[in-house]
């Protein structure tokens, strides 16, 4: 739309970015901090026991080749990673909110300002009324973003943040693995069961 006030071109592309940012921090934790559910279902009990409370599987076209406990530093960079999931939902809270607020102000712009393209083309040009219209939702639109920034900004440090910690748990349980050696390497509680699937669990890496 060429008639769209600087506002609200800077509009899009922030709210496209937010997006992107709760969904990249939701991607970057997902590995590390699963759903539980699916976990329970019957399957081989774990051959090494250990004290970490996670039993570690490294599997191969679908078969385990190795199993182990995480160690006392995997569980550390681990459990930084469950607060961290923690910190991310509580800061997700406040930019849920925004999306509503945003909505609302949203749609009343796209229908205003579909009614000035509509009108571009007369020679009269665009209603007056229409174009005031658009710069206040626009400014309503700028304010609430606004708002929010210091939320945005928190947001994504945090997702930074375990971004940063979710490589250094990967690249400290694949160390010892030779490149090519594994598919899939899978986490779950040792009070539990490993899942009979080969597909289902808390997925850490994939071979490379």
């Amino acid at each position: 739309m060429n008639n769209l006030p600087k506002h609200l071109k800077f509009f899009g592309p922030l709210l496209v970015l937010t997006m992107l940012q709760l969904s990249a921090c939701s991607n970057a934790t997902a590995t590390a901090v699963a759903d539980q559910s699916g976990m329970d279902s019957a399957g081989a009990k774990p051959q090494n026991s250990g004290r970490s409370g996670y039993q570690l599987q490294v599997l191969k076209n679908c078969k385990v080749l190795s199993e182990r406990a995480l160690n006392a530093q995997e569980l550390k960079l681990y459990q930084e990673l469950q607060l961290a999931e923690q910190r991310m939902k509580q800061l997700e809270a406040p930019l849920k909110q925004m999306e509503a607020e945003l909505a609302t102000q949203s749609k009343a712009l796209e229908h205003v300002s579909r009614q000035i393209e509509q009108q571009a083309g007369q020679r009269q040009g665009p209603d007056p009324t229409l174009l005031q219209a658009q710069a206040e939702f626009s400014n309503k639109i700028s304010a609430v973003v606004d708002s929010h920034q210091a939320d945005i900004d928190a947001l994504s440090s945090q997702g930074q943040y375990i971004a940063t910690v979710a490589t250094e748990f990967e690249q400290l349980v694949i160390k010892p693995l030779d490149k090519g050696s594994y598919d899939q390497i899978r986490l779950y509680p040792q009070n539990g069961q490993a899942p009979e699937d080969c597909q289902q669990g808390m997925f850490f890496s994939a071979s490379r």
